[in-house]
């Protein structure tokens, strides 16, 4: 029985309107959007290798990033942005060094060069997988399904196909079923089209990084948001007696989950776990410069006066490896409240992100989007990955260049301190992506709750059916 059922829905779906356009849609929009992410990758790319080459014949020795460029760091832009455009537009992908001359160590700034060519986009976002399959295939999932059980109860048509003693188990399965290809078999074609186009574009994303596994894992999450919107319309339409209100009820839900309640999950996060701004840490960076620059001038100056008038040579090396152990000893002592302040608002950023997450799984749509970014390589994991590279790129910097830059302060002038020699070759910072494991074990807590979201809407649409009485 449950052939027979299932092969007439099947035929119904794909005969009737319903299946075309959602094939015309997928067959339009995912190959559109893969082709526009393709031509942005490729410009993002080109001006990334121009920007490291410029840099490095710039700076080809300690000379050059001590007193001319600085020191500066690109992160390469993510091939598979046609998965997920993600934080790509706010996510650092250059670092400089903040440097005042004499007074080490330098500080790499983050910050973004990144923009759209169309401003236009700015408004809406970009035409990427996150929106077809949380605005458009969710959406076709709703219209589709909205009446499988509650037009068959306005029609009458339930309640005769019923009095056959049809078991219900079947005919529930039956419609979820035929109502999932019609949904999921239009989207794989359009993928596999548009991954064939990625293909004959120069295989960039196939050189990325596990891309294989990003994929892989974002066609499963898609299809999985797919099915928890056709599951829980499943369900929406079992519980009401009209299609109209069916469609009322479900659109209304889908407005919450997907333009509410992710929305809300940040702004508690924040209210909760509140995270000092960059802006701000910049700043205290600062006072706490001031603080112990004042402490060593004064120890300094200290020292300064109490030394003869004139000095003999020896004075004077002695003079020098004195400040130099002063100049060491406060480098130190700023560099280690550096690091504090950087390692305090790391955590609470990483306790604020880690809630928000918390708190938007309970939408379907945050389950599925942040994933798809940490996929696309475009998410946090990408960013942290990042600044933990700049950080060491950093400490490399103040080690072999900027430390050893130093003055000394005598009664009739300041001197420069020897100690490095300028014409070694200058650091080079090579970026290197998260690691592929690493962003399997972030996104899959995310697909297990897609999973279950599954679960619990077909279950329930299933108890419910079950329950229902046609009389």
């Amino acid at each position: 029985m449950i052939r027979v059922l299932f092969l007439k829905e099947i035929r119904e779906a794909f005969t009737s309107r319903r299946f075309w356009i959602v094939l015309a849609l997928c067959l339009v929009l995912i190959p559109l959007g893969v082709q526009v992410s393709l031509k942005d990758y490729q410009t993002r790319l080109q001006n990334y290798r121009e920007a490291v080459r410029i840099y490095q014949e710039e700076t080809k020795t300690a000379s050059d990033i001590l007193y001319r460029e600085g020191g500066k760091a690109f992160a390469p832009p993510s091939p598979l942005n046609f998965l997920s455009l993600g934080l790509a537009l706010v996510n650092p992908n250059i670092a400089e060094t903040q440097y005042r001359n004499g007074e080490p160590p330098a500080v790499m700034r983050l910050s973004n060069n990144q923009g759209l060519d169309n401003l236009y986009e700015y408004f809406y976002g970009a035409l990427d997988l996150v929106f077809i399959v949380a605005v458009v295939m969710s959406l076709l999932a709703v219209s589709l399904t909205f009446g499988a059980i509650a037009g068959e109860k306005e029609n009458g048509t339930l309640k005769q196909i019923l009095s056959y003693a049809v078991p219900r188990p079947q005919i529930v399965l039956a419609k979820a079923l035929a109502n999932g290809l019609v949904l999921v078999v239009p989207f794989l074609l359009s993928l596999g089209l548009s991954l064939a186009i990625l293909g004959a574009g120069g295989g960039a994303s196939a050189a990325a990084p596990g891309a294989g596994v990003s994929i892989g894992l974002a066609i499963l999450a898609s299809v999985l948001l797919i099915g928890v919107f056709l599951n829980l319309s499943l369900l929406v339409s079992t519980l009401t007696k009209q299609a109209v209100q069916a469609l009322v009820v479900l659109l209304l839900a889908w407005v919450f989950l997907y333009g509410i309640y992710p929305r809300l999950s940040a702004a508690a996060a924040q209210i909760i776990s509140p995270v000092k701004s960059e802006a701000r840490v910049a700043l205290d960076k600062a006072q706490l410069r001031r603080a112990v620059n004042k402490e060593r001038d004064a120890e300094i100056d200290a020292l300064v006066q109490a030394s003869p008038d004139k000095m003999t040579q020896t004075d004077m090396d002695d003079m020098g490896k004195k400040q130099e152990a002063i100049l060491d000893r406060y480098q130190g002592k700023l560099e280690e409240s550096w690091k504090s302040l950087e390692a305090d608002v790391a955590e609470r950023q990483r306790v604020r992100g880690a809630l928000a997450a918390d708190i938007a799984r309970l939408s379907p749509v945050s389950a599925f989007v942040r994933p798809l970014a940490e996929l696309s390589r475009n998410g946090t994991l990408e960013y942290r990955q990042f600044d933990t590279g700049i950080r060491r790129f950093e400490e490399t910097l103040n080690r072999e260049i900027f430390n050893k830059n130093k003055f000394i302060r005598m009664k009739g002038g300041a001197a420069q301190l020897g100690g490095m020699d300028l014409g070694v070759a200058a650091p080079v910072f090579t970026y290197t992506p998260a690691a592929t494991d690493a962003m399997v074990r972030n996104v899959l807590p995310d697909l297990v709750i897609l999973v279950l979201f599954n679960v619990l809407f077909f279950a329930g649409a299933f108890v419910a059916f079950l329950r229902y009485d046609p009389r």
